[in-house]
């Protein structure tokens, strides 16, 4: 054992390849626990000077010994060994001769292993061999031919297989004056060779002979007069042929351009190592460079393949051979270990210029014996791993490619698909850039199989990608190595057990991306594990990274992995993964919900596999503070989660993320995805008969509908939703219906009804002591009291509900709410006729708006900024304001906004531009609102086209919409537009117009 750790020195010996250099096929049952015994001993007793603790380290795979160079012979002799191939002749020869005095007899003799002497003990003769060689080759250069007669027939009798050695020995009987013992030694390896193998000796001996016959002058000694370490090699130019132009890639190849000539010029070594993805193109890029940079190394581009991806990758042993066969050091000059040949690669290549390409690195550690000393030479690696340590500690520069932007991958497909004289339609090459994820591999393979199959089939290629099997349709067909699926599978083999485990069941899952949090509850395990897995995928260029502290994975990787997962899982292990997952969303879900929108309901939580993970992310997420960024960044992930959900279950969880997602997608006006997840949501918490969820989606249906306007609709759901409350004998839920519910009657102006409501929640929230819920109601009532003219009132409501909200923590203020405070009185303040307090308290109100992302929120307050600087005279400011709510209201549909923003907008034009400009903007806003059935902008636009008409000179016109106005406001009973309308009616200057807040 101790032989076989020496011969392996600072190598992890595995513990079957220990147990077969012990036992052999004689090994003991528990062979295993005998090892570990022998280990024990052999520790207690192994002890060097000057290296305290102890020598034999135990590895996840079996055992090192951490022994210093110095203490082992053989690494001494390997030392000397290289030393030797650098020096001058005569150091030479003297280095040789004291590395090959520390050999006493043949390797290992007094060992008892077969294994050993079958497996190591030749490489080791191998070894000496060699120098021996070298040796007598320097003795013969140096003219000490006789000195070394005796010890070369000791060598030939060591081993008197060795030609070498022989031809040797009747070269230096020749120049000794001894011919015919010369002539002697060769018919005793021929008769050797003869008896033993049947073969008779090789060309170069009977060359020798002949030479020896003959009394060749060649053969005599000559002085030497040069000292060159290893003969001349002419340049080598290996690169394989380029592909031409890289689409999307030239900042790439002209940044790397630059880093390496820098370098150069600097007299450091220019390292890149380019890693990615399976297919990215890093082979490509790195040829493409090296016939870019072909002029800056004029002796030479070598071009090596490391074989990292498959079993068994090269070893630097063997590269170093092929790397020093390209320099010139060839057969016998070439060390015997890898530290030897990787001294004598930095030797050969001292002064030369050489660009060396390593091809598919699988790790740093195979690199690294590879680079050349010193600058002059530049080194590309490309590797699917991320080699970190090339960086930190050779000063290499690190370079990820990922896929194609959208438009270079179509560019790509064009170019490929012109160079082969046929055009494909612009909507298709769209399709199958995109079906091949941007992948440059991907995108060559469907370029070549339409080249082949002709464009007529292009349109058919899509339908199989897109609905059949998409990763073997990317492949070209009759050749295997050119397949997607086969050049993904060696970096999934690569992994470890726990990393595979991980990117299956990442594939299976609906969503984008992920996050540390999101791969622990999907793989069951806790965070450091989960990181430390997430580590690899993601140096391993199978998962990357993207915003905010989350992951991705690419579709096509996703796919592979996915298909994985049905062979290597259960249908029930990847169910009970995605329930960790969805639970473990759900949980951050609620309490960022009850911490950003505290006023609302939300259902309770339902029980599920809940892990540590997951309750410290929803931790972390109650902790942070507003805006909930979270919402945003998981707002695709949640969709999909919903989806999902409806058509695999648990419904359950489905209804619950939809109801939790009700504030957030209300401020950000996502009406389309808020319909679909509600509705989804509904359909589920039917299907399961619970009444609790399906009050929670006709509420949050009913809420989406006002915010569309749509009051009849809202009407009808809230008071399916209020009646299963009151059936439940839920308040919470009472309550906030009534308050939504007065909302709608508000907005269709029925102010006696919205006042009943808002005063039974008001009501219902004191009982159940939701101080949050209470302010809010309160700040609605108040609206209230301003269309009902009662303007003091009104603003004493507002006040006390924002020193309400103010008067509590700073992280427990809701920063929406309070903004909904202010904007509400502001509107007061205006009816009192301070427009210039009230500009401070919507600024301060916008702020908050788009600090929290409520995107209608802002747009109420913008028009409500637009309509108090009129008030002030500033028509221009208040010109680009309400431009901005405008824009803003029709992005999120929100047509209530427009309306009034039209009308705000009517009236800065009239301030402006005169009356023409302002007639037609007041027209849409008076069609809108009468669209919509939303009385309070008909009023506003009447109310606006009166000052129109009277700055038109037209009176009779002017008249007729201060009545219709007033007729309008007074059956709405918006009583304080209503007093604004007679004002105008009596020909008096009007009050300004108002726009409370929902």
């Amino acid at each position: 054992m101790l032989a076989t750790l020496l011969l392996n020195r600072g190598e992890t010996v595995s513990v079957s390849a220990l147990v077969d250099r012990v036992w052999g096929t004689r090994a003991p049952a528990h062979a295993r626990a005998a090892l570990h015994s022998l280990v024990r001993r052999l520790r207690s007793t192994l002890t060097i000077e000057d290296h305290p603790g102890e020598l034999i380290a135990t590895r996840v795979s079996g055992y090192v010994l951490d022994l210093p160079p110095a203490a082992l012979d053989l690494s001494r002799f390997d030392t000397l060994v290289t030393a030797g191939l650098t020096a001058d002749p005569q150091r030479r020869a003297d280095l040789l001769r004291e590395a090959l005095a520390l050999w006493r007899g043949d390797p290992l003799a007094d060992v008892d292993s077969e294994v050993l002497h079958r497996e190591d003990v030749p490489a080791l003769t191998e070894r000496w061999v060699r120098a021996t060689e070298v040796f007598f080759d320097t003795e013969l250069t140096l003219g000490r031919h006789s000195e070394i007669v005796a010890e070369l027939r000791r060598a030939t009798r060591r081993t008197p297989l060795r030609e070498g050695l022989w031809a040797q020995l009747m070269l230096a009987l020749y120049r000794s004056g001894r011919q015919a013992e010369a002539l002697d030694a060769f018919h005793r390896l021929a008769a050797i060779l003869s008896d033993e193998l049947g073969v008779d000796p090789g060309p170069a001996v009977r060359e020798l002979r002949d030479g020896v016959l003959r009394a060749d002058p060649a053969l005599s000694w000559q002085p030497p007069t040069t000292q060159r370490v290893a003969p001349a090699a002419p340049p080598m130019f290996q690169l394989p042929a380029d592909t031409g132009v890289l689409h999307g890639r030239g900042a790439t190849v002209a940044a790397i351009r630059r880093s390496i000539v820098t370098a150069a010029s600097e007299g450091r070594l220019p390292l890149v190592s380019v890693s990615g993805a399976p297919g990215v193109g890093k082979t490509a890029l790195a040829i493409h460079l090296g016939h870019q940079l072909a002029d800056e190394f004029p002796d030479g581009q070598w071009y090596v393949r490391l074989r990292g991806q498959q079993h068994n990758h090269a070893r630097p042993l063997d590269l170093l051979a092929e790397l020093l066969t390209y320099s010139g050091v060839r057969g016998a000059a070439q060390p015997a270990t890898a530290d030897a040949r990787a001294a004598a690669l930095r030797a050969a290549l001292a002064g030369r210029c050489v660009l060396i390409v390593l091809d598919d690195a699988a790790s740093a550690e195979q690199v690294e014996p590879l680079l050349p000393g010193a600058g002059g030479c530049a080194v590309i690696v490309t590797s699917r791993s991320t080699l970190g340590a090339l960086v930190a500690l050779h000063g290499g520069r690190a370079v990820g490619l990922d896929p194609l932007s959208p438009q270079d991958a179509v560019d790509l497909l064009t170019a490929v698909f012109q160079e082969h004289g046929f055009t494909v339609a612009p909507d298709v090459v769209h399709d199958l850039a995109a079906l091949c994820g941007n992948l440059p591999l991907a995108l060559r393979i469907v370029a070549a199989n339409l080249a082949t199959a002709g464009p007529t089939d292009a349109r058919a290629y899509v339908r199989r990608l897109r609905d059949g099997d998409r990763l073997g349709g990317l492949s070209v067909p009759g050749d295997p190595r050119v397949a997607l699926r086969a050049t993904i599978a060696p970096s999934y083999q690569r992994l470890g057990g726990a990393e595979r485990q991980a990117l299956r069941l990442l594939g299976s899952t609906p969503t984008d991306c992920f996050t540390i949090e999101d791969l622990a509850a999907l793989t069951d395990v806790d965070w450091p594990v989960a990181d430390a897995v997430l580590r690899t995928l993601t140096s391993s260029h199978l998962v990357r990274p993207t915003r905010g502290g989350r992951f991705a994975t690419h579709d096509l990787i996703r796919l592979y992995a996915a298909e994985q997962s049905r062979i290597e899982d259960t249908a029930d292990q990847r169910a009970e993964a995605l329930s960790r997952l969805f639970h473990g969303y759900l949980a951050t879900a609620d309490a960022l919900a009850r911490r950003s929108y505290p006023r609302m309901a939300f259902l309770p939580q339902p029980a599920g596999p809940l892990r540590r993970t997951a309750a410290a992310a929803a931790a972390a997420a109650a902790a942070q503070p507003e805006p909930p960024t979270w919402f945003h960044a998981e707002y695709p992930n949640l969709l999909a989660a919903i989806r999902h959900l409806a058509q695999h279950g648990p419904r359950e969880i489905a209804w619950h993320l939809a109801d939790r997602m009700r504030g957030y997608l209300q401020e950000t006006g996502a009406h389309g995805e808020w319909r679909s997840v509600a509705e989804l949501g509904l359909a589920q918490a039917q299907l399961e008969g619970n009444d609790p969820g399906v009050a929670a989606m006709q509420a949050s249906l009913a809420t989406l509908s006002a915010s569309r306007a749509d009051y009849a609709d809202a009407r009808r759901r809230f008071d399916a939703a209020l009646t299963i409350q009151l059936r439940l004998g839920n308040r919470v839920g009472q309550a906030s219906i009534l308050n939504n519910l007065g909302i709608v009657h508000r907005e269709e102006g029925r102010l006696a009804e919205a006042g009943e409501c808002y005063a039974q929640a008001l009501l219902l929230y004191r009982e159940l002591s939701n101080r949050y819920a209470e302010l809010s109601c309160l700040s609605n009532l108040g609206v209230v009291q301003l269309e009902l003219d009662h303007v003091h009132e009104a603003v004493r409501a507002q006040q006390a509900a924002l020193e309400g909200y103010t008067s509590l923590d700073g992280a427990e203020q809701p920063l929406n709410d309070i903004a909904n405070v202010l904007h509400n009185l502001a509107a007061g303040l205006r009816a009192l006729g301070r427009p210039s307090l009230a500009v401070l308290h919507l600024t301060r109100a916008l702020v908050l708006r788009r600090q929290v992302g409520n995107r209608y929120g802002a747009a109420t307050d913008l028009d409500q900024l637009a309509a108090a600087y009129v008030d002030l005279g500033y028509h221009a400011k208040a010109q680009r304001l309400a431009e901005e709510c405008l824009s803003i209201a029709r992005a999120i549909g929100r047509r209530r906004v427009e309306a009034e923003a039209l009308a705000t907008l009517g009236t800065v034009a009239l301030g402006l531009h005169g009356p023409a400009a302002a007639l037609d903007l007041l027209y849409q806003a008076l069609r809108l609102g009468r669209e919509i059935g939303y009385r309070r902008a008909e009023v506003n636009a009447h109310l606006g086209l009166v000052g129109a008409y009277r700055a038109a000179d037209r009176p009779q016109e002017a008249g007729s919409h201060a009545r219709m106005g007033e007729q309008l406001a007074r059956a709405a009973q918006h009583h304080l537009l209503a007093r604004q309308a007679r004002a105008l009616l009596g020909a008096g200057e009007p009050e300004a117009l108002l726009r409370p807040a929902s």
